[in-house]
């Protein structure tokens, strides 16, 4: 019997040899790479913070990491290197003659991460990465030095790359909430200015939760710039030096006087004033409006400030009255244009029954027609009848008191109000005659006469 041939005996296949070791450090790699993504991306969803993002890269790598705003300043930063340099002065010598702005402004550009190579050591490469949110680039992600053992300068890009999108999705959160905590504090400040809580408990509530100090004397400005060239109320205030005058004015108020509560609102600025607790409160809430305007148009040239202020208030449910006030001493302000540029409503007297008065030109009209011989007399030989009227008045008809206060001798303001006399027609003796002539006087004289 023939049998058939045989076949050659099967033997069981033998398992594949190791990889290389170069081959296993790159297999590591990836996974603690695709590790650190999951961790990374993990992070957009906590609430976490930009710190958390630079410690997880920096860990990653093995290099020290900063998150710098578009305005170069260290937002966050974690892990070390040997160079003991600020972050931007380290920036600044690896761009080399090209420039740090340059290279941001590429960087800006072109939306993706860059390595700039080190300038003696190729080790201590840095990689800058754009952090964008939405069209806007916000910061920027930088990685310092040598990546950790395995991580080549490709890994080390695509990581930061990485890490970057996620510090845009927390900034974008972060402004997120930022946006909705102003909106919050701003209706708080509306509410309170306007009185508008349901009742007195209400409005006390939000008038703590803003920093108010109930008990303690404050004061309520209102504040507008206008353009000089424009000085009528209404003028463009949304945009350019108006609206930068007024961030100054917000800036100022914030920083000299503690405990304030500021806000901008349409076309002014709104400071509720904690007062110091001297004796001589509204002067020296006066004297810091002074200084505050003082500063705004100084920095802001074809810019002009005006500042209401408003009555004393202790409670809270009294703010919107203060607010009330020194709105209406800012009408003023607009009308009469003191040399200071500020008025308190505490110092208006007849003139809280001129600002009911909707239309100016009435009230001039009417101060024209009482010292409208006056009027003329001075503007044809400058002569200073109106201002020593004004003097006289201040010091309840003394002829001597007005004299020390004009630097003049008694006899020539006696000459003075009979001439005075004279062309308006007027008898200054006669209550009625005397009144009519103070409130023209109160009405013309701070634009007129200055």
């Amino acid at each position: 019997m023939v049998g058939r041939p045989m076949r050659p005996r099967r033997h069981r296949e033998e398992p594949e040899p190791l990889a290389p070791s170069a081959e296993r450090t790159e297999a590591t790699a990836l996974r603690e790479i695709v590790t650190v993504y999951g961790r990374l991306s993990a992070l957009a969803t906590d609430r976490s913070d930009l710190s958390a993002v630079t410690r997880q890269l920096a860990g990653a790598v093995g290099a020290r990491v900063a998150v710098l705003s578009a305005a170069l300043d260290v937002m966050a930063t974690a892990g070390q290197t040997d160079d003991d340099r600020p972050v931007v002065e380290v920036l600044r010598s690896h761009a080399g003659r090209r420039g740090l702005g340059p290279v941001l402004s590429g960087v800006a550009r072109a939306r993706r991460a860059v390595t700039l190579p080190g300038s003696s050591d190729p080790s201590s490469a840095v990689v800058v990465a754009p952090i964008t949110s939405g069209d806007e680039l916000t910061a920027y992600l930088v990685t310092f030095g040598p990546g950790g053992e395995g991580l080549g300068d490709d890994v080390r890009l695509l990581l930061s790359e990485h890490a970057a999108m996620i510090c845009g999705v927390v900034l974008g959160r972060e402004q997120v909430v930022a946006a909705a905590a102003g909106r919050a504090r701003r209706d708080l400040i509306e509410g309170i200015l306007q009185g508008r809580g349901p009742h007195d408990g209400e409005i006390h509530r939000w008038a703590r939760h803003l920093g108010f100090d109930d008990g303690r004397e404050h004061h309520v400005l209102a504040v507008q710039a206008r353009p000089a060239a424009d000085p009528a109320p209404g003028g463009e205030s949304g945009s350019g030096p108006v609206a930068a005058a007024h961030a100054t004015v917000e800036g100022f108020l914030l920083r000299h006087a503690p405990g304030a509560i500021v806000a901008t609102r349409g076309d002014e600025v709104v400071g509720i004033l904690r007062c110091p607790g001297g004796t001589d409160t509204l002067g020296e809430v006066k004297d810091l409006a002074v200084r505050c305007r003082r500063v705004a148009q100084d920095r802001h040239s074809g810019v002009v400030v005006a500042i209401g202020v408003g009555g004393p208030c202790r409670h809270a449910p009294q703010i919107s009255e203060s607010y009330s006030q020194a709105r209406r001493s800012l009408e003023t302000t607009l009308r009469i244009a003191p040399a200071d540029g500020v008025v308190a409503f505490a110092e208006l007297g007849v003139q809280r029954l001129l600002l009911k008065v909707p239309d100016v030109t009435d009230l001039r009209e009417f101060a024209r027609e009482v010292l409208g011989g006056l009027l003329e007399h001075d503007a044809a030989g400058g002569s200073e009848h109106l201002r020593t009227l004004s003097a006289y008045f201040g010091v309840n008809c003394s002829p001597r008191r007005a004299a020390a206060s004009l630097h003049i001798h008694p006899n020539t303001v006696s000459y003075r109000i009979r001439r005075i006399e004279e062309l308006t027609g007027l008898s200054l003796d006669v209550h009625r005659d005397r009144l009519l002539a103070e409130m023209a006087v109160e009405i013309l004289l701070p634009s007129e006469a200055r």
